[in-house]
């Protein structure tokens, strides 16, 4: 039987504090920049979902106090238009966070 033969596997959220440098060969590679572009990445899109999720609720309660169907399909065209040019947006200011992660993370180190 295999009962009390497992392999423990630890884990570690990229904000706790845990070993900044790792030994590569003969060279010590600080992972500090990593870590905090990272970081940045995170919390830009936990940012944009929070702020998505309010302008969508926004909506929707606008939405529900509405009479009229020509009221409702402006309300949601600008809404839409909004959503979208926010996302593009938010998209692009991402991607070139992601470029400049792994120009960092992935640049040679010299020995």
């Amino acid at each position: 039987m295999l009962r009390g033969h497992y392999t423990k596997v630890y884990t570690r959220s990229i904000t706790e504090d845990g070993p900044r440098m790792i030994h590569q060969g003969d060279s010590m590679i600080d992972l500090a920049p990593v870590q905090e572009k990272l970081t940045a990445i995170v919390t830009t899109q936990t940012d944009y979902a929070k702020a998505s999720f309010e302008a969508n609720k926004a909506y929707f309660e606008k939405l529900a106090t509405l009479k009229t169907p020509d009221q409702a399909m402006q309300l949601t065209t600008d809404h839409m238009k909004s959503a979208y040019e926010t996302f593009v947006a938010e998209s692009k200011k991402i991607g070139e966070m992601y470029k400049t992660f792994f120009a960092t993370a992935f640049t040679p180190t010299s020995v």
